[in-house]
């Protein structure tokens, strides 16, 4: 089964809001054996819509629109819904219904001199939205064929293609699967010119092959038609000079691995954050069942701080300054006493755009790591604006927590 995706939004091309649904809806087709023939982004514009449903009702046999279905005058979906399928605009009971229904749940009072959501095109289908007010529509344009419209608002959209319209799609019987490998230590350059030369080829005679470097390592991908072929390709990962430098094989998030191992070995983790501001917490937090090996984290901004809550000595403030190896050393030290913990990381660094120096430069971070054996620190140094050192500050400390648990 073909899918097309028309995004409909002037607020999208002028930036004022960003595509959310993209990779949520790519993800939707994958996962259900789907084929994603092509988003097209579009203005609200007639010329643009009819060059875009020409091409994807050509092409798809299902085609979803997002966008325009709102009672303001830029909203032209049903209204090219109408003049392009030659359907008239009336009156719809079942829509009516759907509407009401929607309007009740959200506790509020229908008007209906001011909506038009009971007015859609001839033939069309009404179908309900479990997280918004404007009903989705749907239209069989050619046998087997169908066209779906629905609202652009991300939790709209994807609850409406979840609920109401995957149940009526027909199931594919297509295979589809990516299996991924998660290396570490090793640019993408080295893997497939120095390390591994053949490995590219070997992967690629079981499946397509992608790559996919990112900070501190390369996540590759095969996609594969069926299930037997998974095992090939780990059988190939194995026999492959790679395997030292796989951390996982899977679609799992560093942070889902990193809970995963530490209730392997039930283990309890934290963390004392100086530059990440509570980022690799809030990471960590984000993964259910977390709290069965997480015990906190000290956000530990300040000199005072770093020496009330941590015991950092005044001395290696005054010797080496916060960001230097000696402080992230005796940060961790003092988060894996105070917190009890098996593993503590901590971080301190420069995130910018101000403070930095020709010793010290914007970027740099220094990387504590303390179990009840040992404790030892790095400095490392990144480019990037505010944002973007943060996380790589917090992915970084990550992957040093990672590295940790698994040598334990």
């Amino acid at each position: 089964m073909k899918i097309q995706l028309i995004i409909i939004g002037n607020e999208l091309l002028n930036g004022k809001i960003q595509d959310l649904n993209t990779h949520w809806f790519a993800k939707f087709c994958f996962e259900n054996n789907y084929e994603l023939i092509g988003v097209e982004l579009i203005r609200d514009n007639k010329d643009d819509f009819i060059k875009a449903l020409d091409n994807a009702t050509a092409q798809a046999d299902y085609v979803f629109t997002t966008g325009g279905l709102g009672p303001t005058q830029d909203d032209l979906t049903k209204p090219m819904m109408s003049e392009y399928f030659k359907k008239e605009i009336e009156h719809n009971e079942q829509a009516l219904k759907i509407t009401l229904s929607h309007y009740e749940r959200g506790n509020r009072k229908f008007n209906p001199g001011k909506v038009k959501y009971p007015y859609i095109p001839k033939d069309f289908t009404a179908l309900y939205n479990p997280a918004g007010y404007a009903p989705g529509l749907m239209y069989e344009f050619s046998k087997g064929k169908f066209i779906f419209n629905t609202p652009g608002v991300p939790s709209e959209f994807q609850a409406m293609v979840a609920e109401s319209i995957a149940p009526l799609m027909n199931k594919s019987e297509r295979f589809q699967k990516h299996v991924i490998i998660k290396t570490w230590k090793l640019p993408e350059a080295n893997i497939f010119t120095k390390l591994a030369p053949e490995l590219w080829d070997k992967l690629e005679a079981i499946g397509e092959v992608s790559s996919l470097p990112h900070l501190l390592g390369v996540d590759i991908g095969v996609k594969i038609d069926s299930a037997e072929k998974e095992q090939a390709v780990i059988d190939t990962l194995n026999n492959s000079p790679l395997k030292e430098y796989i951390w996982h094989i899977g679609p799992e998030k560093l942070e889902e691995v990193i809970i995963n191992k530490a209730k392997e070995k039930n283990l309890k983790i934290g963390f004392a954050e100086s530059c990440t501001g509570g980022l690799c917490a809030s990471r960590i937090t984000d993964i259910g069942g977390s709290s069965s090996v997480f015990w906190g984290s000290i956000v530990s901004y300040s000199n005072e701080v770093k020496m009330n809550c941590l015991q950092v000595k005044e001395e290696t403030l005054k010797n080496h300054g916060a960001v230097s190896l000696e402080t992230a050393k005796e940060m961790a030290q003092g988060a894996l006493k105070n917190m009890n913990l098996d593993i503590a990381i901590t971080t301190t660094g420069i995130a910018g755009p101000g403070g930095g120096s020709k010793e010290k430069p914007v970027g740099t971070v220094g990387i504590g790591v303390a179990t009840k054996e040992n404790a030892t620190s790095e400095i490392y140094h990144f480019k990037g604006n505010r944002d973007q050192l943060k996380f790589r500050f917090s992915q970084v400390a990550l992957f040093k927590l990672l590295e940790t648990i698994l040598e334990d």
